[in-house]
C-alpha cells in the first residue's frame, strides 16, 4: 500500500513538473533543421539581392540562398526564371549572358569556348520551361504532373546537357556557366528533398540524389579551379638573356597579349624578381576571380553536402526498414 502511494505521489510530481515547463512537442521534421559550422554566426537574411551578371550571378545568388542570406526559396526561383525566361525576350537574357562572357574574358582573354556558350544559351530556353513547370506544379495531384515528376525530368535534362559546361575545349572559359547550371540543379534537388520530407512520409529519397550530385559538382568544381590556375600559368612565358652590358628578363603573357621587359646592368640583380612578381600579381587576380564566381558557390555546396550526406543515410535506412515495407 505504501509503495502504491509513493508511486502515485511520484507521478503527480512528474506531471506537475511537465506542466510547469510547458507541454512536450514532437521534434520538427529533419528538413526544417539548419546547422552552422562552429564559430560561424547565422547570416542576416536579406531579400535585396539582384542577379545582374557582374556583382551577382545565378550561382552566387543560389549560394546566398544555401547560406541563408536569401531565405525566400520562391523568390530565388523567380529570379533565376527571369534570366532563363525574361519578360522581354532578347533583353535581360542577352544582357546577362553577354556580361558573363565579358567577365570570363577578363581572365581568359580570347580563349573562349564560343560554341558551347551559344549552345548553352539555346538550352536555357528548355531549362527555363522545365523550371517554370516545377515552380507551378502541385506537390501531389492525380490529374497533373506533380513536383516529384517535374523534378525528375529537370534533373535528367541537366545531367544530359551539362557536358556543355564540363566537356568543352576551353573549360576555363565556362567557369561561371558551370557554377550557374550546377547551382540550379542543386536548388531543385534540395527543394524537392525538403518538400517531400515529412513527418508522416519519412525522409525523401531526393536527399540521396542531392548527395550524389553534390559529390559530382564538388569534385569537378575543385578540378576546374586547379585547371584554370594551371592553364593560366602555362600561358605565361619568362626568359632570361644575358648580355654584355645589360641582362634582360622578358615576360610574355599570351592571354593579356603583353610583353613585359626588364633590363638590368650586367652583374646587378634589379630585375631578378621580375617574372615572379608578374606571376604573383596575375595569380592573385585569377584566384580572386575564381573565388568570387565559383569558390563562394562551391563552399556552400560543401556545407550543404554535410546535411545531404546525413539525410541520405536516413533515407537509405528508412526505405530498407520494416516500417517502410509494412506500409508499402
Amino acid at each position: 500500500m505504501k509503495t502504491c502511494l509513493l508511486l502515485l505521489l511520484l507521478l503527480v510530481v512528474v506531471v506537475a513538473a511537465a506542466g510547469a515547463h510547458g507541454a512536450v512537442t514532437p521534434p520538427r521534421p529533419p528538413h526544417h533543421a539548419r546547422t552552422y559550422p562552429l564559430m560561424r554566426a547565422p547570416p542576416r537574411p536579406r531579400q535585396d539581392v539582384v542577379i545582374d551578371g557582374k556583382e551577382t550571378t545565378i550561382g552566387l545568388a543560389i549560394a546566398y540562398h544555401f547560406r541563408g542570406i536569401v531565405t525566400d526559396t520562391m523568390e530565388i526561383f523567380r529570379m533565376v526564371l527571369a534570366i532563363l525566361h525574361p519578360a522581354t525576350p532578347g533583353s535581360d537574357d542577352q544582357d546577362y549572358f553577354h556580361l558573363i562572357e565579358e567577365n570570363v574574358e577578363r581572365v581568359v582573354g580570347d580563349y573562349v569556348d564560343h560554341h558551347n556558350m551559344a549552345q548553352l544559351v539555346v538550352y536555357k530556353d528548355s531549362l527555363g520551361s522545365l523550371l517554370q513547370r516545377y515552380m507551378e506544379a502541385p506537390v501531389t495531384s492525380a490529374i497533373y504532373p506533380d513536383k516529384n515528376t517535374i523534378a525528375n525530368s529537370l534533373s535528367t535534362s541537366i545531367i544530359a546537357n551539362r557536358f556543355l559546361v564540363e566537356a568543352g575545349e576551353r573549360p576555363q572559359s565556362m567557369i561561371i556557366h558551370y557554377a550557374d547550371l550546377a547551382s540550379i540543379h542543386l536548388l531543385v534537388l534540395k527543394d524537392a528533398a525538403e518538400t517531400y520530407t515529412t513527418w508522416w512520409a519519412g525522409v525523401s529519397r531526393w536527399w540521396i540524389d542531392l548527395n550524389i550530385q553534390l559529390d559530382h559538382y564538388i569534385s569537378y568544381g575543385h578540378d576546374l579551379q586547379n585547371t584554370i590556375v594551371d592553364w593560366r600559368n602555362d600561358m605565361l612565358d619568362c626568359t632570361y638573356d644575358e648580355g654584355g652590358k645589360y641582362d634582360v628578363w622578358t615576360v610574355v603573357d599570351r592571354v593579356e597579349g603583353i610583353t613585359d621587359i626588364c633590363r638590368q646592368l650586367h652583374g646587378t640583380n634589379t630585375c631578378d624578381n621580375h617574372c615572379q612578381a608578374y606571376q604573383v600579381n596575375m595569380n592573385r587576380k585569377v584566384s580572386q576571380f575564381v573565388w568570387e564566381y565559383m569558390g563562394k558557390a562551391l563552399a556552400e555546396w560543401e556545407g550543404l553536402k554535410v546535411k545531404a550526406t546525413q539525410m541520405a543515410a536516413h533515407a537509405t535506412r528508412y526505405y530498407k526498414s520494416p516500417v517502410f515495407e509494412k506500409h508499402h
